[in-house]
């Protein structure tokens, strides 16, 4: 009888282990959400017809390998495509050598994915983001998001999208040098925009007749000279074909008083941006150890540009701004504004004394936007009225030409600054991902927006002297005595 009880709790274990491995449920019980998939994520892994090898290539004394592994057991579980291997380079080392060789890697701590033909290798540094303030007073760096589905989702997309988008750099008119090394250079937006799987190379407006045949998106990125009316109507006929821009207009001040004319202001103008000539000033959001011109803006609305900028809570750093409102947009199109200032912000107009900076009737009053897009109209805005349209931050044109079906298919950013995407601050807090956002939607790629990073938990235990006290005797002496109480209360209990 005993043994029938014995075997029939065995067989009770073993058929609750097998449903358990066969059906399961992963939970995330992080209040941040760490290893919860997105719905952009799910959809990309749902979309998979080809297998994925992925490698976990990382040491387990890293302080990414837990949270990298468990999120890379989940895009497992999401999708039989993908098939996970964890390698300790430490321990194994013949497999560790194996793949250093075949991959052709030089770091012990990278993940791999591979489809078979060719692969993708995502550094441990592209994985999360650390918090060095506390260097100084010889602390080690924290943890202060964690990046890795962005980086992971983004490598499965080069892998399946065999065609990178072709960006075009504008170049002749003073612009941020896109193979500069140094601060004011934009090297590094170029292998940002690389990971994003995207293709970027300069080129000459100047003297040519129409866009490089097969371009994607124009970027113009600070000019300091004025353009020539052949290149704005160069510039007319790509958007008006549907084309995408990217317009980054800094305040380059004349010498003789006022800012210096691109013309791109009065021709945007006619897009439905408009460029203030002013320098945006705001004493509330000034970054530290920076000079007044350096501030700090909020996302608003909820364009997918700054959609995950605003649920990660993360500013963006302009430096030397100026103020960018949508005007009035063209028929068939909406407005939005992106980025803005708080209400004690201000637009300075008055550039002709600068030293001594003070609000006054003349400025433009906060908040102050810094960055606008125009698209097409949604479908669903036009259902909208326009009370809900404010409400949303979008500024619909009066025309009906998107019910006729002649609307326009071109979209355009502008944002006041061209500061926040050169290597100086490209780094800077949220300024990467309005980067690689503001690219991604011109492009119409948002299914790599709204995979902001994540801010891990940071769980401390604080304990006073005396509890800490209290412990060790407890764990010395209090346990020890309570076990050998708890067996001389056993052996009399039996003697009985």
């Amino acid at each position: 009888m005993w043994s029938a009880g014995v075997l029939l709790v065995a067989a009770l274990v073993g058929i609750l282990n097998y449903f358990g491995m066969k059906y399961y449920q992963r939970l995330d019980w992080t209040s941040t959400r760490l290893y919860s998939l997105s719905e952009k994520t799910e959809g990309v892994l749902e979309s998979l017809d080809q297998p994925l090898e992925v490698t976990l290539f990382l040491q387990p004394g890293s302080s990414l390998y837990d949270p990298a592994k468990e999120l890379l057991e989940r895009y497992a579980a999401k999708s039989k495509q993908v098939s996970l291997r964890v390698v300790d380079p430490e321990r194994n080392l013949v497999e560790a050598q194996r793949l250093v060789d075949r991959y052709q890697i030089q770091s012990l701590n990278v993940v791999v994915i591979d489809d078979g033909t060719d692969r993708r290798v995502i550094e441990e540094s592209q994985l999360a983001d650390y918090d060095y303030s506390g260097l100084q007073f010889g602390q080690s760096p924290t943890l202060s998001a964690f990046k890795g589905e962005e980086a992971f989702t983004g490598a499965i997309l080069e892998l399946v999208e065999r065609r990178k988008p072709k960006v075009v750099w504008l170049t002749g008119h003073g612009e941020a040098p896109l193979e500069e090394l140094g601060p004011e250079g934009a090297s590094k937006l170029r292998d940002l925009l690389g990971q994003e799987n995207l293709t970027i190379e300069p080129w000459g407006s100047l003297g040519q007749t129409e866009v490089p045949p097969g371009t994607d998106l124009v970027v113009i990125a600070g000019p300091r000279i004025a353009f020539l009316p052949p290149e704005l109507e160069l510039f007319d006929r790509y958007l008006d074909g549907g084309g995408r821009m990217l317009v980054l207009l800094d305040p380059e001040l004349a010498p003789g008083g006022g800012l210096v004319s691109t013309r791109l202001e009065s021709w945007l103008g006619e897009r439905g941006v408009r460029v203030g000539d002013d320098l945006v000033v705001d004493p509330s959001a000034t970054v530290p150890f920076f000079g007044a011109e350096t501030i700090f803006v909020r996302a608003v609305g909820s364009s997918p540009v700054v959609r995950a900028l605003s649920q990660a809570g993360y500013p963006v750093i302009l430096a030397l701004a100026r103020s960018v409102a949508v005007g009035e947009v063209p028929e068939g199109l909406v407005g939005q504004v992106l980025l803005e200032t708080s209400a004690d912000g201000w637009g300075e107009r008055n550039l002709a004394n600068l030293r001594g900076v003070e609000k006054d009737a003349g400025d433009l009053p906060g908040p102050v936007p810094v960055a606008v897009a125009i698209a097409p109209r949604p479908p669903e805005a036009r259902e909208l009225d326009q009370e809900e349209l404010d409400e949303a931050g979008v500024e619909e044109s009066a025309g009906d030409g998107a019910k006729a079906g002649t609307a326009p298919s071109w979209r355009l950013a502008v944002i006041g600054d061209s500061d926040f995407l050169r290597n100086g601050q490209l780094a800077s807090v949220g300024n990467p991902t309005l980067a690689s956002n503001a690219f991604n939607w011109l492009l119409e790629r948002e299914n790599l927006l709204g995979i902001g990073p994540k801010k891990p938990e940071q769980a401390r235990l604080a304990l006073t002297p005396g509890q800490l006290s209290a412990i060790t005797w407890l764990s010395l002496l209090g346990l020890p005595a309570l076990a050998v109480a708890a067996g001389v209360t056993l052996h009399f209990r039996r003697r009985r």
